[in-house]
């Protein structure tokens, strides 16, 4: 069989199945967490084949479900996932290192994210926020009665001060939200780098478990930031915190972003550093329970993980170890 017309048919069966999966898979609890991952098939696919073979699977998939569900559904699908797929099938045949990996499907994620923002304002003719702002506003004004008893109910156990009206109450939670924004564009790229990651590294598993070759990565207790990296780090945090104290436009919203990524970044070689040492000196536990504990300890002690991935760029702990051993 032509190798073209079976990569077409492959990526015709790989979007049948995958249309499907997105659909049912948000309703199955615990199973639901699998979406996180869905643009895994087609990303094997492009790099088993080739890139387009993955892109070609993915707009059929896109096409399935615009006609079945939502034409703007099938569109989202396809321009939130293109970019990931077509670098990262790329990328996994030329065999890059691990933090070529990193940015190139961080930077794919992101930018599908914000092309995804653009079609949405022009498919609206409003921004996300003001979709939601309009939303929230609409939803108080079509529940009056539902929400005037609530009120009343509340102002006669005496949990406010006085009754507000729907509209009152929607500009509070608005102006919450609106607090919150200076905190979405380090969310977006949070989010892309975990998102492009974890695809990432799924796919390479697939690929390995379906005999394909691929170039092997150090292990995730040995990864650690390039040299420099914290210097970079510094130097865009001193100007724009500078550009903050200037009052120069947005530079408040460059702080709070280079902030929350240096944090996150300094947390994950945190993160590897505790691996590393928990590998030498918990080599009895199980991997999937040491697993387990840096997981926890990333929820409930995220200042000491930065505070240690910091201290391993200053000082390079794990190779003075490595050196003070006997």
């Amino acid at each position: 069989m032509n190798l073209k017309f079976k990569a077409v048919l492959e990526s015709a069966l790989i979007a049948t199945v995958s249309a499907v999966l997105l659909v049912i898979l948000p309703f199955i609890p615990v199973l639901n967490v699998v979406v996180f991952i869905w643009p895994v098939s087609f990303i094997v696919l492009g790099a088993r084949r080739e890139p387009w073979a993955g892109v070609l699977g993915l707009m059929l998939a896109g096409l399935l479900l615009g006609v079945v569900l939502h034409p703007f559904l099938g569109f989202a699908v396809v321009i939130l996932n293109f970019p990931l797929v077509l670098v990262l099938s790329w990328a996994i045949k030329k065999r890059f290192d691990l933090l070529e990996y990193i940015v190139m499907s961080a930077g794919a994620v992101l930018l599908s994210a914000l092309i995804f923002l653009k079609a949405f304002s022009w498919f609206t003719g409003q921004t996300v926020f003001e979709y939601i702002e309009n939303g929230i506003r609409q939803f108080f004004s079509s529940n009056i009665v539902d929400f005037s008893r609530m009120i009343d109910l509340y102002a006669q156990l005496k949990l406010i001060e006085k009754p507000i009206s729907p509209g009152e109450f929607a500009d509070v939670v608005i102006g919450q939200l609106e607090r919150f924004m200076s905190f979405v564009p380090s969310m977006l790229l949070i989010f892309s780098l975990i998102y492009g990651t974890v695809n990432m590294l799924v796919s390479r598993i697939a690929l390995k478990k379906l005999g394909y070759m691929i170039n092997e990565l150090p292990p995730f207790s040995d990864w650690i930031l390039p040299k420099g990296a914290g210097l970079g780090f510094m130097a865009m945090l001193i100007i724009a915190y500078v550009g903050s104290l200037l009052d120069l436009k947005n530079f408040d919203l460059v702080f709070y972003t280079v902030l929350s990524l240096c944090s996150f970044v300094f947390s994950i070689q945190g993160l590897a550093v505790a691996a590393f040492f928990m590998k030498l000196k918990m080599s009895r536990v199980p991997i999937l329970l040491r697993a387990a504990i840096l997981g926890v300890l990333f929820v409930i002690a995220p200042m000491f993980l930065m505070s240690l991935g910091i201290l391993e760029q200053l000082f390079k702990l794990r190779g003075t170890y490595q050196r003070m051993k006997p």
